[in-house]
């Protein structure tokens, strides 16, 4: 095996290179690699996803932390890595013949809390998958058009597309989208000059010299040839992808009248709601309100990315402030927020942006814990400052976790509702009641402080958190970040702009990525890319010339340069700008950007002991 380098994708993340070119042998080092490292079972490793010639591999710099040296988490991983990389080296590369390579069965990939992670390997002996497709007709509207940039009938498009044997290189783009390797050199074919929006579950296309399959309707730019009829990805199946990296397919044409023969659900995750619970009803959901907790780990190489709450930290203090764990299910309100009807006494909590919030014409105030009556009506309207609230509710919002998690990914349609909320959706909370709500109405009685207990529908506790020391949404502030990968193929106006020139807030950010807009940043020479792994923080820039900073739904992998990196502690900064204003990068390093976010970690942890003895105690 050829050496490999281990490089840092900000202070919680490595990318292992494992080559520069998209083929079968490069590729196989880079899952034999990932299956090493997973078999190894790091502490602190959330995710492990292979790509084409790369592995991202997602951690918890506080495993790696020592209290007399704080900033070397990610040089002390990366020994750990570096060395098990050696030992495949010095194997001579076991495990990554192109017979042999790592196949994932789609069970999470990180080493904690779930050591006992299984990933098989494909033997010579095994069966490459069949893949039944229905080629040409309205399930191919394009096979006419590669037949003719191939100089091929249609028949010996579909004869030559069945014929090969294809690898699965990677997941990615969204949970479940397969790129194979292996198709005929007659067939490359360039992607379309105009992609569509809507490209229909199942379609078979081919996008440069590559083949893959659309596990559910996407936008996309791919050449459809076909349809199959097989359902690539269900969350609620195990294992939830039918393809995983490594593994082998073949192509089999089936006429257009076979019957649908999709892949069954076999086993749901979680826990369904219980409906006897306390409920809160959706009146009106909001312009986007979602339901977030912490973050999704451990299905990175099947192509599914954490999502989880845009400011993590306003989500984590909303849950402190109720006594709930930090990352219990809570709503994340974006902009403009919903209309809430609570069937029983709740104790609630809002933090993050500075939201109108009202119930049944009382003032609702921020950062402390509120409790409100039974029949109570919450009106969250506009941001008066920042963009994202967050609603925590006492003992959090039971939902069914999916992959691990409660948090709605939206691009996604990932989550225990796949969706934003909508009216007349109902929550239901774990406990009908929190013990915590009866000595709040009893010392509200006992100080009277606007009126009788009994006829308000809000009080609240008479101690709050100081919201200054940890919320801040002006744009005057600098998000921090390092240097990507690829800064150093800017230009040199281009890398004194990007930490220099200010930009501004596109209208078409989402909790994808953030368009920063107002300066074009060029590269001395094109790059020619490999789609490798990215994170919530990594800056790409596309041919435009205007960087995206991916935020909380950032895919696994991403095909344009790295240039930035904006450290996790500015993410929250970040995600509380509104479209319109002004954002400007400082420059760091990566050992002041581990620093901070063991220091902010450090804090929180304080916090919620501190907290839990003020719930406890005192009102």
């Amino acid at each position: 095996m050829s050496e490999a380098r281990v490089e840092p994708l900000g202070e919680r993340a490595l990318l292992i290179q494992c080559g520069d070119t998209i083929d079968i042998a490069v590729n196989a080092r880079a899952l034999a690699i990932a299956h090493a490292v997973t078999r190894a079972g790091l502490p602190g490793v959330l995710d492990i996803a292979p790509a084409y010639a790369s592995v991202c591999l997602r951690y918890d710099p506080r495993a790696w932390a020592d209290a007399s040296d704080v900033d070397t988490p990610c040089v002390r991983l990366a020994a750990a890595v570096d060395a098990i990389v050696q030992s495949l080296v010095s194997a001579d590369g076991a495990g990554s013949g192109e017979g042999e390579a790592p196949r994932w069965t789609g069970e999470a990939t990180h080493a904690e809390p779930r050591p006992s992670t299984q990933i098989s390997t494909t033997t010579h002996d095994e069966r490459a998958l069949e893949i039944p497709v229905i080629y040409g007709g309205d399930s191919g509207p394009d096979l006419d058009a590669v037949a003719a940039h191939a100089g091929m009938s249609r028949e010996a498009v579909i004869e030559c597309h069945t014929a090969a044997e294809y690898r699965v290189a990677m997941l990615g783009f969204a949970p479940g989208y397969p790129y194979l390797l292996g198709l005929d050199p007659a067939l490359h074919t360039p992607r379309r000059a105009n992609p569509r929006t809507r490209v229909p579950a199942g379609s078979v296309a081919i996008g440069g010299a590559q083949t893959g399959i659309y596990p559910r309707e996407l936008p996309g730019g791919w050449q459809i040839i076909g349809r199959t009829p097989l359902e690539l990805f269900d969350a609620a199946r195990a294992p939830p992808a039918l393809l995983a990296p490594g593994q082998r397919v073949r192509f089999r044409q089936i006429p257009a009248s076979a019957p649908e023969n999709k892949t069954p659900a076999s086993i749901t995750t979680g826990q369904r709601a219980r409906h006897d619970r306390a409920r809160i009803t959706v009146l009106s959901p909001g312009l986007l309100t979602t339901v977030q907790g912490g973050a999704r780990h451990g299905f990175g190489a099947l192509g599914v990315g954490g999502a989880g709450a845009m400011d993590e930290v306003s989500l984590q203090l909303a849950n402190l402030l109720v006594g709930n764990a930090r990352d219990a299910a809570a709503l994340e309100i974006t902009l403009r927020g919903p209309r809430l009807r609570f069937a029983h006494d709740a104790l609630i909590a809002i933090t993050g942006a500075d939201v109108d919030a009202r119930c049944n014409d009382e003032h609702v105030p921020h950062w402390r814990p509120v409790l409100l009556r039974a029949g109570s009506e919450l009106n969250l309207g506009g941001m008066r400052c920042g963009t994202r609230a967050y609603l925590a509710v006492a003992a959090g919002i039971d939902l069914r976790a999916v992959l691990g998690s409660s948090s709605t990914d939206v691009n996604a349609a990932l989550g225990p509702l796949q969706r934003p909320l909508a009216a007349g959706d109902e929550l239901h909370c774990a406990e009908a009641t929190h013990p915590l709500c009866g000595e709040l109405w009893r010392a509200c009685a006992t100080h009277p402080c606007d009126g009788v207990a009994g006829q308000r529908h809000v009080v609240a506790s008479r101690w709050s958190l100081d919201a200054a020391a940890w919320f801040d949404a002006t744009a005057a502030r600098p998000i921090r970040a390092l240097a990507g990968s690829h800064f150093a193929h800017l230009d040199s106006a281009s890398q004194r702009a990007l930490f220099g020139a200010t930009f501004r807030v596109g209208v078409d950010s989402n909790r994808v990525g953030c368009r920063l807009e107002g300066v074009s940043l060029r590269l001395t020479a094109p790059i020619e890319m490999i789609s490798a792994g990215v994170v919530p923080g990594t800056v790409q820039l596309p041919p435009g010339g205007v960087p995206i900073a991916l935020t909380a739904e950032a895919p696994t992998s991403g095909g344009y340069p790295r240039i930035a990196q904006i450290v996790a502690v500015d993410l929250p900064h970040l995600a509380q700008r509104r479209p319109g204003d002004v954002v400007r990068f400082a420059q760091t390093d990566l050992a002041d950007a581990q620093m901070r976010y063991l220091e902010r970690e450090r804090a929180l942890a304080t916090l919620e002991h501190h907290l839990r003895w003020r719930l406890r105690e005192a009102w």
